[in-house]
């Protein structure tokens, strides 16, 4: 049984869209049972309801795709997870594409599968506009040519990605994936099978022309605000975009309202989206994709994400994350109850003494009997608290050591597993790192360690650049430092 999975299960998954001017959650959460009872008729209904919740945000939090205000909107995300109260907190998040730099590059067919890693990360180090040190780098594929493999590649700065992640972490939100709004469209606008589609998306800042085909985004350009004259300027480059794409891929493109695109048939049978105009599904385009997005079953998403690390390793990193602090806070509430136990019990013994102090002038034929019982009582308490302080003082306090080898993981290492055979013995840890500067990184940081020492990294399958799993054995300097003083 793995306990990591028993204590920190597996949770439902939020969508939550951000721009300039709302905040939209959406969030499938499961039907009480007892409604089935009452409404035989909802057989035909899903088995979820559709929770949706849209908020206004100040014009000054977010701009050209950027969070001016990190706190505000914390702050907001929080108060509507309180108000709502959404019993999930893991997110699939939605923001702005102005920042996002997106493009497909092509790559031979006869590549096998690690070579095209290799290919991409060359493509990567490159061809790019960007600094690979100052961005977060996702890709997935982007077609089913017979003759070439197509990649889409995207990159956002990373100032700007952390700034959203820091909000959501101020509300609590633990974020599995960070992907553009044209991306959760993509994923869920109503569009023909095999039929490349163009659309425009206006917001405060600028305009972006896109255009996509079978879910997938084939291709976009952001126009800042600054640029854009008229909309007969707009008009014209969508023109321009769609000639071009169509020369050069061969495909016919056609032109549609973003504004009288709905969201697919299979999710407007939910009620709040049922018999809803158009106008008003276009509106929500963007937090659906999202939320559609955390229904892909655990270790099947493989579409782009815009941080540091993908979609599975993310959630599985939540989930080690969530157990080290269910650890801590255990060890602490178990150590405080005793500490109350412990007060209680002396200032019960303390009162009795003075109560017997105060009476002890006073002739009495006999001790009364409950007297006799309470002291008793009292003894025993008093026995076992002493029990328990020998039991907390020679328990190992595990969480210094959690909280340690925490405090040592940097950016690209996921623990996935930590091997205690006694507090005396080797120790390990196990997981995978991005690459082998980072790994070796990751060891420099672990010898720095108060508590630990021997720490050795066997180096294994020296041909794997990306993804190393690794293995780190150590020692504690002094095991005596986990126990209660």
């Amino acid at each position: 049984m793995n306990i990591l999975n028993l204590l920190t299960k597996e949770k439902d998954i939020a969508g939550i869209e951000i721009n300039d001017k709302v905040i939209r959650v959406a969030y499938f959460r499961p039907k009480k049972r007892f409604l089935s009872k009452i409404n035989p008729k909802e057989t035909d209904l899903p088995e979820n309801e559709l929770v949706l919740i849209e908020e206004p945000i100040a014009p000054n939090i977010i701009q050209e795709g950027v969070v001016l205000n990190k706190e505000i909107l914390g702050k907001k995300l929080k108060n509507i997870w309180t108000k709502a109260k959404l019993s999930s907190n893991y997110a699939i998040v939605s923001i702005p594409e102005d920042k996002v730099y997106s493009r497909i590059f092509p790559f031979p067919k006869t590549v096998n599968d690690s070579q095209l890693v290799d290919a991409i990360n060359l493509t990567i180090d490159f061809q790019l506009p960007v600094k690979k040190d100052d961005v977060y780098v996702g890709w997935e594929n982007a077609g089913d040519s017979h003759v070439i493999n197509e990649v889409l590649i995207s990159t956002i700065p990373k100032t700007v990605a952390n700034s959203y992640i820091e909000a959501l972490n101020y509300a609590g939100i633990k974020v599995l994936a960070l992907e553009t709004h044209i991306a959760s469209i993509a994923r869920s606008a109503k569009i023909k099978l095999g039929q490349a589609t163009l659309f425009t998306k206006k917001n405060a800042d600028g305009a972006t022309v896109f255009i996509l085909k079978d879910g997938v985004l084939r291709f976009s350009r952001t126009i800042p605000a600054t640029f854009i004259k008229n909309d007969e300027y707009l008009i014209n480059e969508a023109k321009y975009i769609k000639t071009s794409f169509e020369s050069e891929k061969k495909i016919s493109v056609i032109e549609s309202p973003l504004s009288e695109t709905t969201i697919r048939d299979e999710y407007t049978k939910y009620p709040g989206l049922k018999d809803t105009a158009p106008e008003i599904q276009s509106k929500l385009l963007v937090v659906m994709g999202a939320t559609i997005r955390g229904k892909i079953p655990k270790g099947q998403d493989n579409r782009i994400s815009l941080l540091s690390i993908g979609t599975v390793k993310a959630y599985e990193y939540q989930k080690t994350t969530t157990f080290i602090r269910l650890v801590r806070n255990m060890t602490i509430g178990v150590s405080l109850f005793f500490l109350f136990s412990f007060l209680a019990s002396y200032l019960f013994i303390f009162f009795l003494s003075q109560a017997t102090n105060i009476t002890a002038n006073i002739p009495t034929p006999s001790i009364p009997p409950d007297m006799i019982q309470k002291e008793t009582w009292v003894k025993n308490v008093d026995s076992i608290i002493s029990a328990s302080q020998t039991i907390i003082s020679n328990t190992p306090t595990w969480s210094i050591l959690l909280d340690d080898i925490n405090s040592h993981i940097i950016t690209g290492i996921l623990i996935s597993n930590l091997s205690v055979v006694s507090i005396n013995d080797t120790m390990s840890i196990s997981g995978t790192a991005k690459d082998r500067d980072t790994l070796n990184q990751f060891k420099k940081t672990l010898q720095e360690s108060t508590y630990l020492t021997a720490v050795e990294l066997p180096i294994t399958n020296l041909q794997q650049k990306g993804d190393i799993p690794f293995s780190i054995s150590f020692r504690l300097k002094d095991p005596s430092m986990l126990y209660n003083k």
